[in-house]
This record gives C-alpha cells, sequence and structure tokens, in this order.
C-alpha cells in the first residue's frame, strides 16, 4: 500500500515489566527487551512485595524476616538488571497490594505499556481468573503484553515481525486494531485480521455471509491503515470452537502476537474473561490487550 500521510507511530518510551520472578515473568522480560531496543524505551522492573510474603511473628522477628524478604528481592532484580544489560532502565521495589505498586508507577513514570507474565499451576484457570495477571489486565488503561505459560519467547530476531489481531465484532471501538496498524507500520510488521464464526455443527457456509463478514472487518480499517507498508490479509473462519481455531491461526502464520480488545473493570463479563483467559493459557506467542469501549447491557458475542 502506498503511504499517504506520516504516520503517527506507537509511543513506547517507558516500558514496565511487574515480576514475581517466576519463570513467565521473565519471559515477559525476555520478551519485551528487543522491542525496548527497537524503540529506545527504558525499561521499568517492579517487583512488590506482598505483606503475605512475611510471616506473622514477634515484632522483632517480623523485622527480619522483612529486612530478609527485601535484600533477597534486591538480590533478585539485580540479575534481572544484568538480563537488561546496556537499556536504559530502572528498578523498583515496593511493598504492599501489587496491583497498587503498579498503578503508581504507571502514573508516575508515564508508561506506555506493561509486561507480565501469567504462570502455569495445576489448575491454571483457578490461577488466571482473579489473578494479579487479570487484574493488571483489566484495570491498567495501557496496553498490556501478557506472556502465558505455553508462550515460547527468544531475545533474537525481529520482534514484531507478525501480528495477529483478534475481533468478534461486538466492540464499538476497535482502539486494539489501531494499534496493531501502528505496530505494524512501525516495525514493519505483517498484520492479519482474524474473525471466527462459532457454528454448533461447522459446514461450509455460504459465500455471501463469508464475504458480508469480510466486508464489515475491512470496514474496521482505520485510515492510519494507508500507511501499512504491506496489505492486511483480512480472514474469516468458521469453527465450533473460536479459541480453538484462533490457537490454531497463530501457529500457522507463527504470529509473534495475538492482538485483543478487551472490556474495562466495570463492564468486564465473565464469558469474555475465560475466552481470554483460555487464549493466554495455550497460545504460543504473548497476548497484548488493549482496554476499548463497549456500551452496558450488550453483552452477547
Amino acid at each position: 500500500m502506498a503511504q499517504l500521510t506520516t504516520p503517527i507511530k506507537v509511543s513506547l518510551k517507558n516500558i514496565l515489566v511487574a515480576t514475581d520472578f517466576s519463570a513467565s515473568a521473565l519471559s515477559a522480560l525476555t520478551c519485551i527487551i528487543p522491542i525496548a531496543k527497537e524503540s529506545n524505551s527504558v525499561i521499568h522492573i517492579l517487583h512488590v512485595i506482598h505483606p503475605r510474603e512475611i510471616p506473622i511473628a514477634s515484632p522483632e522477628a517480623e523485622e527480619d524476616i522483612s529486612e530478609q524478604v527485601q535484600m533477597d528481592a534486591q538480590r533478585r532484580l539485580g540479575s534481572l538488571e544484568n538480563a537488561v544489560g546496556t537499556i536504559p532502565h530502572r528498578i523498583w521495589l515496593r511493598e504492599g497490594e501489587v496491583w497498587e505498586g503498579v498503578e503508581a508507577v504507571i502514573r508516575s513514570e508515564h508508561i506506555d505499556l506493561v509486561g507480565v507474565g501469567a504462570s502455569g499451576k495445576s489448575d491454571l484457570k483457578k490461577f488466571f481468573v482473579g489473578s494479579v495477571a487479570e487484574e493488571i489486565i483489566r484495570k491498567a488503561t495501557c496496553p498490556v503484553l501478557t506472556v502465558g505459560p505455553h508462550a515460547t519467547v527468544t531475545s533474537g530476531g525481529a520482534p514484531l515481525a507478525q501480528l495477529l489481531y483478534v475481533t468478534n465484532f461486538w466492540e464499538e471501538s476497535h482502539d486494539g486494531l489501531e494499534y496493531a496498524i501502528r505496530l505494524a507500520i512501525q516495525y514493519k510488521s505483517r498484520l492479519l485480521l482474524l474473525h471466527v464464526v462459532e457454528q454448533e455443527e461447522p459446514k461450509q457456509s455460504d459465500h455471501e455471509s463469508l464475504r458480508s463478514y469480510r466486508r464489515i472487518l475491512r470496514n474496521l480499517l482505520p485510515e492510519c491503515a494507508a500507511d501499512l507498508s504491506v496489505e492486511p490479509v483480512l480472514r474469516i473462519e468458521v469453527a465450533k470452537n473460536s479459541t480453538a481455531r484462533i490457537l490454531q491461526v497463530a501457529d500457522e502464520i507463527r504470529a509473534d502476537v495475538v492482538i485483543m480488545d478487551v472490556l474495562p473493570e466495570e463492564t468486564w463479563a465473565t464469558h469474555l474473561r475465560n475466552k481470554l483467559y483460555e487464549i493466554i493459557s495455550w497460545a504460543n506467542c504473548p497476548v497484548l490487550t488493549v482496554q476499548t469501549k463497549r456500551s452496558p447491557g450488550n453483552l452477547d458475542d
């Protein structure tokens, strides 16, 4: 596509990685490092010591334990600092509720992107729903890049060569799509827009119906799509399980990231939350969520 305007770039001056020192949190940092290099960003690494990390004991013992926890956290943050290397960065260590610590850094440092890991547990659904990762996704007004337990992250190569934007068409605004397009412009990425039509008994849909869905998908493209160097691919799929098909498509095109719109906290619908949970839980790549708007009272896909 011919470039018609001066593209508006995605601002990534400050990127926050919230870490609990788990393997998935380390993967989130590994994923953020090449993005930060490409964007000349400052990486902020935050660990929040939650009160439950300090056992109940006598005041004297609690003070000693608190000091030991602080020292251990400082040591582990130091190892992450070494991993960042020469990239500009800041280390943050706070105490209290995790979201409150994350929110404070987002506000004070004007964070443009948050990276977080979603760890694998024996019952991952119980872990994710109501977890710190979910709280950050729901509450952060800036985009959130979540690395799930199955995501494969490498530190070399182009960080965002292939993007997959997924839509259900229910969104009133498609901020995630505009963000995806601006990322694609900035990183010269390939971009695929995907909508999956769910059918209980998938069958060959009539061509007119598929063309209609395709027209809707094309009409979602904002003006900034004119600045893409490569024409975006529009794809309509029919499947019994939309989540499974989304994951399959992401694997087929070797997506570096799946991009989705999410609802803000006050209109967070349970079935949509579970769909997002499934994608983050099983995706072989990170998932980037962008908060979007939606009218209350219309909660069906």
